[in-house]
């Protein structure tokens, strides 16, 4: 049994329920036709927007596909120190996306926010 390969499911998992949990919460307080910004400029003004489907949606998935990626590498390669460096590189990810997701979706609610397109 692969225990490295476990935990960094376990941490996946939470990663990802994270993410979903928060993409929930502000697919809940905006309005079906609200624009997403997506990317910012360096002056704070969104370059970028797709719509709430879309944008709330797609950094999760890319996110599951990524660790369904990396899950599946680490139950193909022997137990050595392979098995340690994929296992760092799990655990890593798994929490630079949920932080990266947070941020962005932290920004974007203030931005929709200041511009009235939130449900209270």
């Amino acid at each position: 049994m692969n225990w490295l390969g476990i935990f960094g499911d376990a941490l996946w998992i939470i990663a990802l329920s994270m993410m979903a949990g928060g993409s929930r919460e502000a697919w809940r307080r905006m309005s079906p036709e609200a624009r997403v910004p997506m990317q910012f400029s360096l002056s704070g003004k969104p370059t970028w927007r797709l719509k709430r489907n879309i944008a709330l949606v797609s950094p999760p998935l890319f996110a599951l596909v990524l660790g369904l990626f990396l899950g599946a590498q680490s139950r193909s390669i022997p137990a050595g120190p392979d098995m340690l460096v994929l296992f760092g590189v799990r655990a890593t990810l798994a929490a630079v996306l949920t932080l990266v997701h947070m941020r962005w979706l932290s920004a974007a609610m203030a931005q929709l926010s200041e511009e009235g397109a939130l449900r209270s």
